[in-house]
């Protein structure tokens, strides 16, 4: 459905990744909880609490090897067209991370037959799989 959720967090460790993680995945229907795929990023360890919690399994990558994650890689070129490399996280607000976040879920996609991420999960969640 190509649907991003993003959320600034204060810093990269495990605690923060996850509570956000935690956070979105908490408020989406069970029926669409299914896995989630991670790198394998030292903010990743505490992957185990949130498959516990919200029953979220999650699949690692093997190391090197991006084209196994490849929705993430496409979702992170995206991002990189608003948030450079070395941009200063530090100076963008919560509100402009929402602000990319709503630009991306409400930018047509070939692979979505040019519908929006957004239209996608509204028609889910009418379906209610």
């Amino acid at each position: 459905m190509k649907l991003c959720r993003l959320k600034k967090v204060p810093n990269k460790t495990a605690v923060e990744s996850e509570r956000a993680i935690q956070g979105h995945f908490s408020r989406l229907p069970q029926q669409l909880r299914r896995s989630i795929t991670r790198d394998n990023g030292t903010e990743n360890v505490l992957h185990g609490e949130t498959k516990q919690k919200l029953s979220l399994p999650s699949y690692f990558c093997d190391t090197y090897k991006s084209w196994q994650k490849g929705g993430v890689e496409n979702l992170n070129g995206l991002l990189r067209e608003y948030f450079p490399k070395k941009c200063p996280f530090d100076k963008i607000s919560q509100k402009e991370v929402r602000s990319v976040q709503d630009k991306l879920n409400n930018r047509p996609r070939k692979a979505l037959n040019y519908l929006t991420p957004n239209e996608v999960f509204a028609r889910v969640l009418e379906k209610g799989h």
